[in-house]
């Protein structure tokens, strides 16, 4: 198997599994969304932490806090995004928005092109910004529907686009950099979850099988990122934008059919301008990248 296609095996792999952890989630509805972010980050720092060990990056890591505070920064404010998007989503799907999560993750590499434009001055054609538009224009329909902002799907789109806008910026290697983040947060995480225990609104001690699924949060959480690595190294940028949208895809089927959540008019105008936008977008990109590669080609 060539090295471009078993990076699209990983990614496409990555999404789906992205994809169906509204299932494990929902596995953990009996508690505290917090309760469940707490455990998350614990044990994807414990986690990641065996894999520094294992793949020798522990000196990496080490040298990271000695020798480039700037990365340290960064890495501290994506650790920050980046918990605002985990919150969020475990509350979304544990109260029943997992429809909202879906719509999110459609807009959200939208979102990124959007933030690329305004960050690195990256440069979109006309049909691409037509394409922006008619994704806007499917969030204010939910707008005018509701009568306030679709905060959920909002809040994953913008909170999942900076982190990937915040790594980057950053140069720091991908499992060094998730373990520092973790690590971040763990003492915050430590404090919540010994805070609920003294409060006495902790479910802890948990049976066997929240245990089990607590343990495997640091796996569910590290597995895809680090699957994700490997796989953007090795696959062109455009084959990682078309299989992105199976993650979405898959929470959005998720909802509707597993979960039964019910899906209005209005929301089924939204999810089919933001697909329009999608499909017109991504033709675009395939269009220029083709006319790129003949150009190379004669050149």
């Amino acid at each position: 198997m060539k090295e471009s296609t078993r990076g699209a095996f990983f990614i496409f792999l990555t999404y789906v599994l992205w994809g169906i952890l509204p299932v494990y989630w929902k596995a953990l509805s009996s508690l505290n969304p917090t309760e469940i972010l707490a455990h998350r980050i614990l044990w994807s720092c414990i986690f990641s932490f065996f894999l520094l060990i294992a793949f020798r990056k522990t000196a990496d890591f080490v040298s990271m806090f000695r020798t480039n505070p700037r990365a340290l920064v960064i890495l501290m404010s994506s650790s920050m995004v980046l918990t605002v998007n985990w919150s969020l989503y475990i509350w979304a799907v544990n109260n029943g928005r997992i429809l909202e999560s879906s719509l999110g993750y459609f807009i959200n590499p939208l979102v990124s092109i959007l933030l690329g434009t305004i960050i690195f001055k990256e440069q979109l054609s006309k049909i691409q910004w037509l394409a922006i538009c008619i994704a806007v224009t499917g969030v204010c329909s939910e707008v005018v529907a509701l009568g306030h902002l679709p905060f959920v799907s909002l809040g994953l789109a913008f909170s999942f686009g900076s982190y990937g806008l915040l790594k980057k910026l950053s140069t720091t290697e991908s499992l060094v950099g998730f373990s520092i983040e973790t690590l971040f947060l763990t003492p915050f995480a430590l404090a919540w979850l010994l805070w609920r225990q003294y409060s006495g609104v902790s479910h802890f001690p948990y049976g066997i099988w929240i245990t089990l699924l607590l343990l495997g949060t640091g796996i569910a959480t590290s597995a895809p990122l680090i699957m994700f690595a490997w796989g953007l190294k090795r696959s062109a940028l455009v084959t990682v934008g078309l299989i992105q949208y199976t993650s979405p895809i898959l929470i959005f089927l998720t909802g509707t059919l597993l979960y039964r959540e019910p899906v209005s008019h209005v929301r089924l105008l939204s999810f089919a301008l933001t697909w329009t936008s999608i499909i017109i977008f991504t033709a675009d990109s395939l269009r220029r990248a083709k006319r790129g590669a003949r150009q190379i080609s004669q050149a």
